[in-house]
């Protein structure tokens, strides 16, 4: 019996282990970078293009991947990488002796602002020469040039560094600085914060003491906070030798003291040193470091060596709502917490082997090697995952990223070994490690979210889910009460994301989409608020989609016709990455404000699930399965020239295809001539990717589906393939298998992207709803099927036509028209419009071409739709 016990044990112990590493994110894409010397990488970010900018220090003359020579004996050097991690640019900036601008940010203009510590001397880049040691900021444009540098300094103190740096809303910037005292005690650490403008003129600094006098205090990290203050984490070591503890301090936007809060025990050999502090999306803070504490009264695990130590903080900040102690064999060393949609991720590094009963299930990849932790919003551990290869790789930053995952950069002296697939450059490189996201939320067709606010269902019964999918400034604001003309769904509009910079950045199927974004102003012009006088152009903000700019210095008073009115604008947008970005950006007046979005899927583009070719005589058996590339070619005279390519295609569940268009991106390869490629349907869809060749391959099952000319100028090519994908769906296929072939015989070779290539995969674009069809999408509707519709004649509709409104409309009407790609535009109406009377009106200076619009018909009582035909 205690056998089988024991064996039970060792199975559960298993299927434990086998959940958890299920449950570990994916490597994305990796990148050492490096010159032949030393490299010290200290920050990553993602920028506004979805790439990455890395800082840190390098003592490599050029080469390899250093582009520049050496200023001093180290400098500065920033690496720019696009969204594929594929390095752009790279640039070494420094003096004579040595600098370090190890903190970046990117500016509101694309260009980028760099911190750090200015070593004595000038030269090189620097314009200004250091006697003492002073901080060095420096802007630089989008492509690494420099704009303008200062040198600052600490009155009365010297050797100063940034520790930190993050942007503010209002451009400037908050440094967490340490310097040290030129006539203290000893010349002890003391921390402090400095606020620079977006021209790095200081606008005040402020000092923070330790727990007890003569105390070195040194800042590790700060972050912004909600109410538009500060939340930092000190180290402070006792003089007298006593251990460190977690010293947490929250300011307001001045840099006051409104809290502290001290987490550690005051014994020899229980240092609780803190590394990282932020607040959490409920209004908390997440506390991170490591401790070598034995359990006590506000830590429930004993430490065994050096372990990360969590901590979760309610909003008070005095009260610990959970904590864990993440615990290996061998001292661990925790540099960041980041928060992620169901969670948190732990980051540091370790000494650890895997040892039964701890906290560690995979063994070290070297002599040091990256640790992640995954808790869940629990403080519970989800999984961890190690990291790297045999020598050593220990992170020192991370950022987590718009697409749900996680970047960390890594300063790494490993050649080609465990998980690291590039060699080193010299004796230590940079090492940035993309992470993917865990569980990417399903894409939907239609996803709707109440900004700013909770679930909410409307009258028609559409849910507008709980705000997400949000970042940047973390602000929202509502009003508690008060009548929204236009629409029904009040609650929907009282509520809002409003701040000086946000962006929403939501999980969609590729193709294109309907945006509607849902706008009322809640303060400029309000009777009985501090608003009360603005009105028009108090509010102005610009919109982004997709990186393109949609809505400049929009005005929601003025498109809405007043204060306490719901509005909305509908745009198109084509998304290929799964992820529709969306940036709200500060405009001429005030700042930016969304009350819901509303995302309708109109078409798919879906990659292939497996796609290659196959190759005829001595080829016969071949695999070409794992190519970047597949290829059709034919000759009548010669088998082994022979090529023809499959496409396997997931289709979408319980989503009708209306449409359906193969595309393939590559060149006739040989010559100039249109070559003729054809597409056939194939009703075996068991072949695979790694298994076909020539031998075993599926015949064709249809005659030729359309055919496209395919010359030597790389492009997309397309070829409609809707009447096969449609019938396969009809008859309850979930997979639609293609062929690829030349049957006119030319000899020609064509070479196409596979979805191994990197960048322009096959595409199945299908068209899944009537994009025209928006009547049900619109949430400012309100069914009308009750009441007594309004009448359009003469329809068709030219220059002028008349609208006998509905008896049962009342208060101020309006008219809108929306075209077939959801885009709405106000049309100009007479004055004293009357309910049950005829109103005409002119849309002859409107430019609207030909086409099936809806006009919208909106007052205080309903809003309704009519569809007209605009004819020439």
């Amino acid at each position: 019996m205690r056998q089988f016990f024991l064996r039970l044990q060792f199975l559960m112990l298993c299927l434990s282990l086998s959940a958890s590493l299920f449950a570990q994110p994916a490597i994305q894409w990796q990148r050492t970078l490096g010159g032949s010397d030393e490299e010290y990488v200290r920050s990553v970010i993602q920028t506004a293009d979805g790439g990455y900018l890395l800082s840190g220090r390098s003592a490599s003359p050029a080469g390899f991947d250093k582009s520049d020579s050496l200023r001093g004996r180290v400098d500065a050097w920033i690496v720019k990488l696009n969204a594929a991690g594929e390095k752009e640019w790279d640039k070494t900036l420094g003096g004579i002796y040595g600098d370090d601008l190890g903190k970046v940010a990117q500016t509101p203009d694309g260009g980028y602002f760099l911190a750090g510590a200015s070593y004595p001397g000038g030269g090189g880049d620097k314009a200004e020469t250091s006697e003492t040691g002073e901080l060095w900021v420096v802007k630089l444009n989008a492509t690494g040039n420099i704009l303008w540098q200062k040198q600052l300094g600490v009155e009365n103190y010297y050797n100063a560094g940034v520790r930190d740096m993050k942007m503010l809303p209002d451009g400037g910037f908050i440094l967490a600085v340490g310097a040290q005292d030129i006539g203290g005690y000893d010349n002890l650490n003391q921390a402090f914060l400095m606020r620079l403008s977006a021209d790095a003129k200081v606008q005040w600094v402020k000092r923070y003491d330790g727990l007890q006098p003569r105390d070195a205090v040194s800042v590790q990290c700060v972050s912004l906070t909600s109410d538009g203050g500060f939340v930092l984490g000190l180290e402070t070591t006792y003089f007298e030798d006593h251990p460190d503890v977690y010293h947490i301090v929250k300011t307001d936007a001045q840099g006051i003291v409104q809290w502290k809060r001290v987490l550690g025990v005051l014994e020899d050999g229980q240092a609780s040193v803190v590394r990282s502090v932020s607040q959490t999306r409920d209004g908390g803070y997440i506390v991170g470091g490591t401790s070598k504490a034995l359990a006590f009264s506000e830590k429930s695990e004993r430490s065994l060596s050096t372990d990360y130590w969590v901590v979760k903080l309610d909003r008070s900040g005095q009260k610990i709502e959970w904590e864990k102690t993440i615990q290996a064999d061998r001292p661990e060393n925790l540099i960041d917490v980041l928060e992620l949609a169901d969670g948190f991720v732990v980051v540091g590094d370790s000494e650890s082997s895997n040892t039964g009963g701890l906290d560690k299930t995979e063994p070290n990849r070297g002599v040091l090697s990256t640790w992640l932790v995954k808790l869940s919003n629990a403080g519970q551990i989800m999984w961890d995952k190690t990291l790297g290869g045999s020598f050593y790789d220990t992170p020192n930053a991370s950022t987590a990223t718009r697409d749900g995952g996680f970047v960390f950069v890594a300063n790494s002296a490993s050649p080609v070994s465990g998980d690291k697939t590039e060699p080193s450059r010299g004796g230590a490189d940079y090492w940035i490690v993309k992470l993917a996201p865990e569980n990417l939320p399903l894409p939907q067709t239609t996803l709707r979210i109440n900004a700013g606010g909770p679930d909410f269902t409307t009258a028609t019964k559409k849910l507008f889910i709980a705000d997400k999918y949000y970042a940047g400034t973390d602000r929202t604001s509502s009003i508690a009460s008060g009548d929204i003309l236009g629409t029904t769904n009040d609650v929907l509009y009282r509520s809002a994301r409003s701040a000086p910079s946000f962006s929403y950045n939501i999980p969609v199927q590729n193709g294109q989409v309907n945006v509607t974004l849902h706008f009322a102003e809640t303060y400029f012009g309000v009777p009985g608020t501090k608003g009360e006088k603005g009105g028009t152009s108090s509010r102005r903000f610009h919109v982004n989609m997709e990186g393109s700019r949609i809505l400049t210095n929009y005005d929601i008073f003025a498109q809405a016709g007043g204060a306490l009115r719901a509005n909305q604008v509908t745009f198109p947008v084509m998304v290929t990455d799964g992820i529709l970005n969306i940036d709200f950006l500060t405009g001429a007046a005030d700042q930016p404000r969304v009350s819901a979005i509303e995302v309708i899927s109109t078409g798919l583009n879906l990659a292939p699930v497996a796609d290659t070719y196959i190759q005829a005589a001595q080829f016969l058996n071949t695999n070409f399965g794992t190519s970047s590339t597949f290829e059709v070619k034919y000759s009548s005279g010669d088998i082994s020239k022979r090529r023809a390519s499959y496409l396997k295609f997931q289709l979408p569940a319980q989503t009708p295809v209306i449409s359906a268009k193969l595309r393939v991106y590559g060149h006739n390869h040989e010559n100039n001539k249109g070559i003729l490629l054809h597409a056939y349907g194939v009703n075996d869809d068991s072949w695979t990717e790694t298994g076909i060749t020539k031998q075993n391959a599926p015949a064709a099952s249809t005659a030729s589906l359309g055919f496209v000319a395919v010359n030597d100028v790389y492009q997309y090519y397309e070829i409609d393939v809707t009447s096969f994908v449609k019938a396969q769906q009809q008859s309850g296929e979930t997979l639609v298998s293609l062929l690829l072939n030349d049957p006119s015989n030319q000899n020609t070779r064509l070479i196409f992207n596979s979805k191994e290539a990197g960048s322009n995969f096959p595409q199945l674009v299908i068209q899944t709803t009537n994009s025209s069809a928006r009547l049900g999408e619109e949430e400012v509707l309100v069914e009308s099927k009750d009441k007594q519709p309004s009448i359009v004649f003469p329809n068709p509709v030219k220059d002028h036509f008349t609208v006998s409104l509905s008896p049962e409309h009342a208060g101020p009407i309006s008219f809108e028209m929306i075209n077939a790609a959801g885009k709405s535009r106000s049309v100009p109406a007479p004055q004293n419009i009357k309910p049950g009377e005829n109103t005409e009106l002119n849309i002859s200076g409107e430019s609207f071409h030909t086409g099936i619009y809806l006009l919208k018909v909106k007052s205080d009582a309903f809003t309704e739709v009519v569809k007209v035909l605009v004819a020439e």
